[in-house]
């Protein structure tokens, strides 16, 4: 299940500079020497363990994208008024932290995924266990790729190994040049992986896995910046080819899908893709996240063994709680129904305290693992889910061809599950408002919302509307989750460049705004 048991100091080694990650006082970056790695397969699965490591670190989806980078929304807010900076009330700079330490991580996986494709072809493994390692290393740089085009625009396109840090300097390369790679990259992954049956996991990527990201990579190109609506019908094909491989069922009871990754029980059909987090941070591993500590319902926890700490940073707008139909059985699993007292006593809210309705989806009362830390979880995070899968393709095949029976039927399938009726829609305008509802109801605080919001080129008059929301609906209590939210306007579709790369790479330019 838990597939990465990393050896710390092998992979503190293992860190190669990137564009973004360079010494002042050194000349040579600290890795290990090429032509004394890398001959067999032990140290290229050791390496490959160094490239998905990022995946599930504190500051990635362990734990700050879903719950800092993307807690301010149509569908949530950050709640916690202690911290006024951040990403998360949109007051933040080049220098801020999280902005800097998302560009460092991502560069540091690429940089890892870099060495190791340069130099496994040595080792002496079985050629096709090393295909797949191949594969799976040109998935992960991809997707870091992705990640960061996605929040910074432009970015240096670096697909070999540093070497040394005197050379440094590395101009940005178009989005749409990096995203020819990122298509590239994956589609020749996808040649090379195993299918999700053989994996029979979901910390691994899998074909299933690729496929349903080159969906989601397709309608992010489809959408703003570029816009190329051609690539509606590949983000369509790519993912009925997960919808059609027969390997994939929706989890029949929704609040099961996450009671699982809490309890780390495996569940690859609906799950196809999760960061895995590792122990509690009790152990010398200190793999663990923050996952349902950081987003879970606010407990100040006396009794953190049976209860579980948790700070109620993400609450719920009214906008997501009222596009639930009362009998959608989603809303009051991701949604908090009551609040905690520090013994865990759970007294209902009035149905006039939505603000107060901290995000639920993952509940530490279910965690297995003991004694239970105050700040960290092994719980894992999903980052494809096939529910996910089917509404890309219905978005997808809606934009391509029209509100079809494959869009209908594919939305159904995630409606049937919430205990909702079928849709019959025709208008490819109503099938197209209808979709993007669907997705905040299946998919809240799965760090999603933000990304769409922006490629359906609809995001800063989005958070303007919440504003105003809260202005008429919070009064003083909320009054700063009005401010966050009219702070948003066009600078804050890609974050600045960090201070620390434009300090020390000459070739670097600031983006538009900052």
């Amino acid at each position: 299940m838990k597939r990465r048991i990393f050896l710390l100091g092998l992979l503190a080694t293992m860190i190669a500079v990137a564009g973004s990650c360079k010494k002042f006082l050194e000349k040579k970056p600290h890795f290990l020497e090429p032509d004394n790695y890398y001959s067999n397969a032990q140290e290229v699965n050791s390496a490959l363990a160094g490239v998905y490591d990022i995946i599930s670190q504190e500051t990635m989806w362990g734990g700050q994208i879903p719950i800092r980078h993307n807690a301010t929304t149509d569908e949530s807010f950050f709640s916690y008024t202690s911290f006024t900076t951040g990403p998360f009330r949109y007051n933040y700079d080049a220098s801020d932290t999280y902005v800097a330490s998302l560009w460092k991580n991502l560069y540091t996986g690429i940089e890892r995924a870099n060495s190791l494709l340069a130099n496994m072809d040595k080792a002496d493994m079985d050629a096709n266990a090393k295909s797949v390692v191949g594969g799976e290393a040109l998935f992960l740089r991809a997707f870091y790729y992705f990640t960061l085009v996605q929040y910074y625009g432009d970015v240096p396109l670096k697909l070999t190994p540093s070497v040394s840090v005197d050379n440094v300097d590395l101009a940005r390369t178009p989005t749409k040049e990096v995203y020819a790679q990122i298509v590239a990259d994956m589609k020749e992954a996808e040649t090379l992986v195993k299918t999700a049956t053989q994996t029979g996991s979901s910390g691994h990527v899998s074909k299933s896995t690729v496929r349903g990201i080159l969906a989601r990579v397709y309608l992010t190109m489809a959408g703003a910046p570029l816009h190329d609506t051609e690539k509606f019908k590949d983000a369509r094909d790519w993912a009925l080819k997960v919808k059609e491989s027969g390997e994939h069922d929706l989890n029949p009871d929704y609040k099961q899908i996450f009671i699982n990754e809490v309890q780390d029980i495996e569940d690859y059909k609906e799950c196809i893709w999760e960061a895995e987090c590792y122990g509690a941070n009790n152990d010398a591993y200190k793999e663990g996240g923050r996952i349902g500590n950081e987003n879970g319902v606010l407990c100040r926890s006396t009794v953190t063994d049976s209860i579980g700490y948790a700070y109620g940073f993400n609450s719920t707008t009214q906008k997501l709680y009222y596009l639930y139909a009362p009998t959608d059985v989603r809303r009051d699993w991701s949604i908090s129904t009551y609040s905690m007292s520090a013994t865990g006593v759970k007294t209902t809210l009035p149905a006039t305290n939505i603000y107060g309705r901290n995000t639920a989806k993952w509940r530490r009362e279910y965690e297995k693992i003991f004694p239970k830390n105050k700040n960290y979880t092994a719980t894992n995070f999903p980052i494809l889910r096939y529910a996910d899968v089917l509404l890309m393709l219905a978005e997808a095949e809606n934009e391509a061809t029209g509100a079809t029976a494959l869009a209908n039927e594919s939305l159904n399938l995630v409606r049937r599950r919430a205990g909702l009726t079928d849709t019959a829609i025709a208008s490819q305008d109503g099938f197209r408002d209808e979709v993007r509802n669907e997705r905040a109801r299946e998919l809240c605080f799965e760090g999603l919302r933000k990304p769409d919001l922006i490629r359906w080129g609809i995001f800063v008059q989005t958070m303007h509307d919440i504003s105003d929301e809260f202005k008429a609906k919070g009064g003083t209590t909320y009054a700063y989750a009005a401010v966050n939210a009219a702070n948003v306007n066009d600078k804050h579709l890609l974050y600045p460049i960090p201070l620390s790369e434009m300090t020390l790479n000459k070739k670097m330019v600031q983006n538009p705004y900052w």
